[in-house]
Formats: C-alpha cells, sequence, structure tokens
C-alpha cells in the first residue's frame, strides 16, 4: 500500500497534536461537539489521513492516494475494496482506529494532516484549514487570497478567520494535475490565470544585471563547484532576453496546486512572493523531478525540440510577453532558472537538492 506499520509507540509531532488542535477549532467557534472513532491511515509520506469508516470518504481516499506510483495505486486499490466492508481497515498494516472530536451535527469526512490540518465535509461541501506550527502563514494566505485578481479562479473563502486562524472554503469535486508534461494545457491555463497577479507590480530587470547578480550569490553561497562553473559558462554560449521581470509569483505553484474541476482552479496561496515571474513556469517541473527524472526535458527545452521544446515555445507564445517582454523561446531560460533556484538559500531554497541533481545532468548533456 505503499504505508508503513504504526506499531505501538505513540505518534509524534504534528500527528501527537493533531487531535488537540480540531478540538480547539470547534471550541473556538462553540459548534456542539462529540467523540466519534476515525480510522487513520499513515502513508509514509507527507500526509496522514484521518477517515470516517463509510463508504463516501474511503472512495475519496482511495482516489487521492491511487494517483500516483503503483505501490500508491495498489494501496488506493485495497482501500476501495475494503470500502465495502470497512469493519475490516483495521487489520490493513498502516491503518489504525483513533478517538476524535467532531461536530455533532455535520462531523467531517476526511481530515488530512499534513504542514497544516485540512478537514473535509463532503455532504456540507466544505473544507476547514487549520495551522499546526506556523499559524503566520496560514494568516497570509488568507490575507493574500482576499486580494487576488477576479480573473484567477480559486476555491471561494466562505468562513474565514485571522485571529485564530482558520479557513473555510467551498469543496470542489474534481482532481489535481497529476503530470506537468503530459498535462501540460492544464498547467499553460493556471499559468495564464497568474498572469494577472503579474500585472499588480511588474518590474523590468535588465538582463545583465541579473546574471551578475545571480553569479554573486552563488559566490557567496559557496555554490561554485565545477559543475556550476560549467553551468555559468554554457549558460554565457545560450540566449536570453534582454530583461527579465520580477513581481508577485504564486511561489509553490506544482501539479497538486492546480486543481482540474469545472475550470482550471490554483490552490494554496500561502507562498506568493516577489521573484522572476519564470519562477511559476518552471518550479513545477522540478517538483515533479521527486517523481521522474526531467533532465532530458529541460535540454529539449534548451535546444528547441522534441517535448521540452514545444512546451517553452508554447509558454513563450503566450506568457512570454509578460515575464520577460518577448514571445521568443530563449534557449537561457532554463539553465537560469536553475542556476537562480540553487543561489535561493532562504526560505523558498527547498528545492536545491532536486535542482542541484537536475543541473548536474543537464550539463553533462553539453559536456
Amino acid at each position: 500500500m505503499g504505508v508503513t506499520e504504526t506499531g505501538e509507540s505513540p505518534p509524534s509531532g504534528p500527528l501527537e497534536r493533531f487531535p488537540d488542535l480540531i478540538r480547539a477549532f470547534y471550541e473556538h467557534r462553540e459548534v456542539p461537539c462529540v467523540s466519534e472513532t476515525y480510522l487513520i491511515l499513515d502513508t509514509g509520506g507527507y500526509n496522514t489521513y484521518a477517515f470516517r469508516s463509510e463508504a463516501q470518504a474511503i472512495e475519496w481516499l482511495a482516489s487521492r492516494i491511487g494517483a500516483n506510483d503503483w505501490k500508491s495505486r495498489l494501496g488506493g486499490g485495497v482501500l476501495e475494496v475494503l470500502s465495502t466492508v470497512p469493519e475490516l481497515l483495521p487489520l490493513v498494516p498502516g491503518i489504525r482506529s483513533q478517538t476524535l472530536t467532531a461536530a455533532a451535527e455535520d462531523p467531517f469526512d476526511i481530515a488530512v494532516i499534513g504542514d497544516r490540518i485540512t478537514l473535509l465535509e463532503l455532504n456540507r461541501r466544505l473544507v476547514c484549514t487549520i495551522a499546526i506550527d506556523d499559524p503566520a502563514k496560514l494568516r497570509r494566505e488568507i490575507e493574500r487570497r482576499k486580494r487576488l485578481p477576479d480573473s484567477i479562479n480559486t476555491p471561494p473563502m466562505i468562513d474565514h478567520d485571522t485571529e485564530y486562524p482558520y479557513m473555510v472554503k467551498a469543496y470542489l469535486d474534481g482532481r489535481e494535475l497529476v503530470d506537468p508534461i503530459t498535462e501540460w494545457e492544464l498547467l499553460l491555463t493556471a499559468l495564464e490565470q497568474l498572469t494577472a497577479l503579474y500585472e499588480i507590480d511588474r518590474r523590468r530587470i535588465e538582463t545583465v544585471a541579473a546574471v551578475r547578480s545571480l553569479e554573486e550569490e552563488l559566490m557567496a553561497g559557496d555554490e561554485l563547484d565545477g559543475t556550476v562553473r560549467t553551468a555559468l559558462e554554457l549558460l554565457d554560449e545560450l540566449e536570453l532576453p534582454p530583461a527579465l521581470h520580477r513581481g508577485l509569483v504564486h511561489g509553490d505553484l506544482h501539479a497538486g496546486n492546480v486543481f482540474v474541476s469545472d475550470a482550471v482552479y490554483l490552490l494554496d496561496w500561502e507562498d506568493v512572493r516577489t521573484d522572476y515571474l519564470i519562477d511559476d513556469f518552471f518550479r513545477p517541473f522540478v517538483i515533479h523531478q521527486y517523481d521522474a527524472s526531467l533532465h532530458r526535458l529541460f535540454a529539449e527545452m534548451i535546444d528547441g525540440r522534441g517535448g521540452g521544446g514545444r512546451i517553452l515555445a508554447d509558454y513563450a507564445r503566450r506568457i512570454g510577453p509578460i515575464t520577460y517582454g518577448e514571445s521568443t523561446p530563449y534557449s537561457g531560460l532554463p539553465l537560469f532558472y536553475l542556476l537562480r533556484l540553487l543561489a535561493d538559500v532562504g526560505a523558498h531554497g527547498s528545492l536545491r537538492p532536486p535542482c542541484r541533481e537536475l543541473l548536474r545532468d543537464v550539463v553533462s548533456e553539453y559536456r
């Protein structure tokens, strides 16, 4: 199933605190509550799930975890089969039962526990989000969502409290993007929506200055190893636009934050920041590097051939005039982005490991 056995020792970290955080959320909203037994699924990955032993919740969870690798698909298949006999689910490795606080009238069906808690009420079609360790991050997301341009599709926010904080959104039927390459047209639709965000505070940076700043940041971060030096030499041989534009970007765009329903929706706005606007284009592919090696895609972008060349050309034609002032698919853009990501040692530098791997493999294609 792609799950790990829980064993007898109690969970730690967010898994130890999430029952108290759910109870506190309902107490803050003065909602009458009861104690209910939920099943807890530890996937061994980023998220843990608490769910009711009812067919609707089990089927949702089966579809959620069964979309990626074969282990996940196997696990999703097992859950789907057992949705008809939920009393057998506690016998599955990685699943245990636990008593949690829930609303007496409309108990949540599923809780997704990651860097925050998301409570899904499937019948009422509501999604409640509660902070775990970083309430300021959720407050930022609430404020940023309130200021988004109307042309950007995001699930409607029904209720919120920035002091607590929490947020209640509309639940949408649909699915997350699975693969930014095979579903490129959907990702491109999301990027077109983001141009309204880019226009809010867009500034032109001369490329010569941008590259000079990049070199200084790499040197300051002690990143000038052989691969990076070779990449900088290669970048000097490739073409870049005269200027690059900076402004507000989504900041964490990837397949899981693009939702396909009656339209394409953009999720999770807590990482909005000022950066080069091309960040939102390349980031989904770097994140997908965790699932599949993508250095050939980046090499194709640089060479202007194959699927990568087509993706860069599409982006240049439809988004390029906003993000760098032209519709030409410049060959140096992919390499500039990878080097920029490697130079980012701040809060948004978590993608440096897959970026370093990508950069090494891309450079080896040319040197």
